[in-house]
C-alpha cells in the first residue's frame, strides 16, 4: 500500500460515529481454491477451472447466458480472454491474489461435462466481492444444481477475506429472485436499464436488474447506521420501505442455516 500524508485535509463531514472504525492498511481479497464434495446423489461437484477448461467454460456461458454478449461481462464468451482475466488452477498461487475474476463451475462427474458456472469479481481495497452471474446449461435446468453452486460460492466468499458482497438478478424471469431473503441477502434496489443485454442477431437492449447485498464476518460493524445518514425525506421513506421488505423476507425464510444446507446437499 502506498501511503499519503492526509494531515492537511478534512472529510466533508465527521462520519463513523455509529460504527466501528480501523486504521487504513493493506487490504486483500484472496480467491479460494475450493472443490466441493459430490452432491445430489453424488452426480455433481463444484471446482475451479484450469487452462484445459476455458473452451468448455466459454461454450457453457454461450449456451446458458448468451444475453451478456456486448455487455461488460462478454469476455466470458471468448476463451482466449480467460488467461489474462480469470484465476486458473495452474497459476492459482499468483492468480488468487492478482486476478480480478474467478469462475467456479459445476462438473457432472459421470461425463466430465461442465453444466453450470458462476462469475465472481473482487475489489481488494473495498474488501468486496460481486457475485456477478450464474448460469446453467439449458439441458440441466430444474435439477437443483444452483443450490450446490450457491453453497460453494458462499463457502468461497466467507473464506476470502471479503466483508461485503453484492449481486444482481435479471428481470426476464423470477427464478433466481426466489433467493431473495435466503442466506442473509437483503434487497438494495431495482436498477432499470443497468446493463446492455443481447436480444438476438446483432441487436441489444438495456435490461433491468434487482440488486442485493450482504455482510460477511464483522463487515456490518464498520457500516454507518441510518441515524447518522443525511437523507432527503423521500429517500428516508425509501430506506424505511426497503427495511420493511427485507424484514418480511427474513421472517418468511428464517435465519441462514449453512449447516442444514450442507447436510441436504452432501449427506442425502
Amino acid at each position: 500500500m502506498v501511503s499519503l500524508d492526509m494531515g492537511r485535509y478534512r472529510p466533508f463531514r465527521d462520519m463513523g460515529a455509529t460504527c466501528r472504525t480501523r486504521e487504513i492498511g493493506e487490504k486483500k481479497v484472496v480467491w479460494v481454491d475450493y472443490t466441493s464434495p459430490p452432491f445430489f446423489q453424488k452426480r455433481f461437484r463444484v471446482r475451479q477451472i484450469g487452462f484445459a477448461d476455458v473452451e468448455a467454460t466459454a461454450e457453457l456461458w454461450r449456451q446458458g447466458y448468451p444475453e451478456i454478449y456486448g455487455s461488460p461481462h462478454e469476455f466470458l464468451l471468448f476463451p482466449e480472454k480467460y488467461a489474462a482475466l480469470v484465476a486458473l488452477r495452474e497459476t492459482w498461487a499468483e492468480d488468487a491474489l492478482k486476478k480480478r475474476y474467478c469462475v467456479p463451475v459445476v462438473e457432472e462427474l459421470a461425463t466430465g461435462r461442465l453444466v453450470a458456472a458462476s462469475l465472481l469479481m473482487k475489489e481488494d481495497k473495498n474488501l468486496q466481492i460481486e457475485a456477478s452471474l450464474i448460469c446453467t446449461h439449458p439441458n440441466y435446468r430444474g435439477q437443483r444444481i444452483m443450490a450446490g453452486l450457491g453453497y460453494a460460492v458462499r463457502e468461497m466468499i466467507d473464506r476470502s477475506g471479503a466483508e461485503y458482497v453484492t449481486t444482481f438478478l435479471e428481470t426476464w424471469h423470477d427464478i433466481t429472485q426466489r433467493m431473495v431473503g435466503l442466506g442473509g441477502w437483503r434487497v438494495a434496489g431495482i436498477f432499470p436499464g443497468n446493463y446492455t443485454r443481447w436480444q438476438g442477431g446483432n441487436r441489444e437492449y438495456r435490461g433491468c436488474t434487482v440488486h442485493l447485498y450482504r455482510f460477511v464476518g464483522e463487515g456490518e460493524a464498520y457500516a454507518t447506521r441510518p441515524e447518522e445518514w443525511s437523507l432527503l425525506p423521500e429517500l428516508r421513506e425509501l430506506w424505511e420501505c426497503l427495511e420493511r421488505v427485507n424484514q418480511k423476507l427474513a421472517e418468511k425464510h428464517g435465519r441462514p442455516d449453512p449447516e442444514r444446507w450442507r447436510r441436504l446437499l452432501f449427506e442425502e
